[in-house]
């Protein structure tokens, strides 16, 4: 059975990917459905940051169908 397995990043992800720094769409798959678990589990061990890069989960979810600013704007509570 797979198993999430989000990875420290020793600096927080910029946004905004640029050329020396990948952004958010690149570590992270939002649409992954333990993604809330890893962002918990992050905050359990005090990362800065994590990457969902070397997550064997990674690869079986579908990469996200929207932007950074939407999926944060469709999860804020009205």
């Amino acid at each position: 059975m797979l198993k999430p397995c989000p990875t420290d990043l020793p600096q927080t992800i910029n946004p905004e990917a640029g050329p020396k720094r990948a952004g958010v769409e690149t570590h992270r798959n939002l649409n992954c459905n333990y993604y809330d678990n890893c962002l918990d589990e992050a905050v359990r061990r005090g990362w800065q940051s994590f990457t969902c890069v070397k997550c064997q989960m990674n690869q079986q979810v579908a990469p996200p169908q929207m932007g950074i600013e939407a999926y944060a704007t469709q999860r804020r509570a009205i």
